[in-house]
């Protein structure tokens, strides 16, 4: 069977970058991003006179209409359509059970941060959240090893904490697992009572 037709994207411009696309690359150089590729052909159609766009985005049009034409043809061989998935359809995490045991996380800094982030947030009143972890990392590079020692300890006590937790915590099933199951079978065994009548 036929492959889908891909359709046609980007307008007048996505019909000039196909074009120019090879020649762009060459000019950015090799092992530099897509991003550097984008921007060079952004800032180039730009300039672009409007009889030159014109004429991409006949180009385009001409390539919609072909594209439907193909379109129709492939599914009338018998093609299924097949829908481009989003991208949050992709990445559906499964959501966090909120009973579930907290992980400790950041390691000893993260226990430092945590025990002194109010301090430092009143030390940094009126900048940028990344301030306070800015002050705590400074300070954190300052501490002696035997004080980061007791940071290190602290997060060891919690991690064993977490883990004890973690092993006898049961998830609770989501509504998602539950329709996801199937449904026991009974025996199909039957049971007759029989009364006895004097």
């Amino acid at each position: 069977m036929a492959e889908q037709p891909k359709k046609p994207a980007g307008g007048a411009y996505g019909c000039w970058l196909a074009e120019h696309r090879a020649e762009l690359q060459k000019e950015v150089g090799p092992g530099k991003p897509a991003s550097e590729v984008a921007k060079l052909a952004g800032a180039r159609y730009k300039t672009l006179s409007e009889d030159t766009k014109a004429v991409y985005q006949k180009k385009f049009e001409a390539a919609k209409v072909k594209y439907e034409a193909d379109m129709a043809a492939f599914l009338e061989a018998g093609g299924e359509k097949k829908s481009t998935k989003r991208k949050a359809e992709k990445s559906s995490k499964p959501k966090k059970d909120p009973a579930a045991p907290k992980k400790p996380a950041g390691g000893a800094f993260g226990c430092f941060l945590s025990k002194n982030r109010a301090a430092f947030t009143e030390e940094c009143k009126g900048q940028p959240v990344t301030a306070v972890t800015k002050l705590a990392s400074d300070r954190w590079k300052a501490l002696s090893e035997d004080e980061k020692k007791i940071y290190q300890a602290d997060y060891e006590a919690k991690k064993a904490e977490y883990e004890e937790a973690m092993k006898s915590y049961v998830p609770l099933p989501s509504a998602d697992d539950e329709a996801e199951k199937p449904v026991a079978k009974t025996s199909g065994s039957t049971h007759v009572l029989l009364f006895l009548v004097p």
